[in-house]
């Protein structure tokens, strides 16, 4: 009976029930009553499992002093907690490297900068949900918007868009919840949007067992889209055909959107170096200075070389927390307090 109980002892430590079999223990028989017994202990386990154990699991971390009362924070807006023991800027870095060698077809196209950003699930949008985390890499000829299978670290599929074809770029408040309050945080909820044109040297890509192209773009450059040798001229009119509202925005062009991966501040390290407004805001300066590279190159002793490419970049909201609060439904809320009720 001792051995039996200090089983039990220790299983509700890490288990949150007592030990399967303690019938066999007590008894040395096995009946129904005991695989009924256990079937419950089971279907105990598999529930603390997915519900119980994120929140004693932060409350360990916290008490370890391996995390800041912060995680309590996260833990209300996500139903959940990273592992402190886990890099994930490193799991990130090793994503953008392994985008960057799969993508990247052109050896004279050199890799000026990568990053992982959240993007809405269907493309050309601004708000669909689920939000899938996806690497974005800027090269000194293109934007490469990488879609990743992150099971088996695998591209699943992905856009290239021309720097000559990027009209504008807009980053600011980007708000796709107003459920928790770390969600509502205009600060920090912020993302980028790249206003482009498609023509040619754009295309979309899958893999299917071997990367395949699925939509590419004609050969021939559309009207008013700039080739070789021709400043971009359509940019000059980029900020006069764009809408207040994204979706609203001019049929000849398309977006990709990105929402900036909220910074980890629960754990027991410095502040992070860059705020997520401060990311947003350096990620499309670099595009605009790799842009701005690109048109003087081509146009190599051309006057007007260019003048096109100024202020490409303009801080504006793309989902302001009012539009947020309209777009969030009944149904949506009641879902989210329902989880918390039974998470938290």
């Amino acid at each position: 009976m001792l051995w039996a109980d200090n089983g039990d002892a220790i299983s509700k430590q890490y288990a949150s029930t007592a030990a399967l079999k303690g019938d066999f223990t007590r008894t040395r028989k096995r009946d129904y009553r005991g695989a009924l017994n256990d079937f419950g202990l089971s279907l105990s386990r598999y529930f603390n499992n997915i519900i119980g154990d994120y929140f004693t699991q932060a409350a360990i971390d916290y008490l370890l002093g391996n995390v800041t009362s912060q995680v309590f924070e996260e833990f209300e807006a996500d139903m959940m907690t990273a592992d402190p023991a886990i890099s994930m800027r490193r799991v990130r870095q090793d994503a953008i490297e392994t985008s960057s060698k799969i993508v990247i077809a052109d050896e004279s196209e050199e890799l000026v900068d990568g990053w992982t950003l959240l993007a809405p699930k269907e493309k050309n949008s601004t708000r669909s949900f689920p939000f899938e985390e996806s690497v974005l890499l800027l090269t000194s000829a293109a934007l490469y918007a990488c879609r990743l299978d992150w099971n088996v670290e695998k591209v699943s599929s992905f856009e290239r868009v021309d720097l000559r074809h990027v009209q504008s770029l807009d980053f600011g408040t980007y708000i796709t919840s107003t459920l928790a309050p770390a969600h509502t945080d205009e600060k920090r909820n912020v993302g980028l949007i790249v206003t482009y044109k498609p023509g040619r040297g754009d295309v979309v890509r899958i893999n299917t067992r071997s990367l395949k192209s699925i939509l590419p773009w004609t050969d021939e450059p559309r009207e008013g889209t700039p080739v070789i040798g021709e400043p971009s001229a359509a940019r000059d009119t980029a900020h006069e055909t764009t809408s207040d509202s994204f979706e609203n925005r001019n049929p000849d062009t398309r977006i990709l959107a990105f929402k900036a991966i909220l910074i980890t501040r629960s754990l027991a390290t410095p502040e992070p170096p860059v705020t997520e407004l401060e990311l947003t805001r350096s990620i499309c300066e670099k595009i605009e200075r790799a842009a701005m590279a690109g048109e003087l190159v081509m146009a190599e002793g051309d006057s007007g070389g260019g003048a096109g490419v100024k202020g490409m970049v303009r801080e504006r909201a793309i989902i302001s927390l009012a539009e947020a609060k309209r777009s969030t439904g009944l149904l949506e809320r009641v879902g989210y307090e329902l989880k918390r009720l039974v998470w938290a």
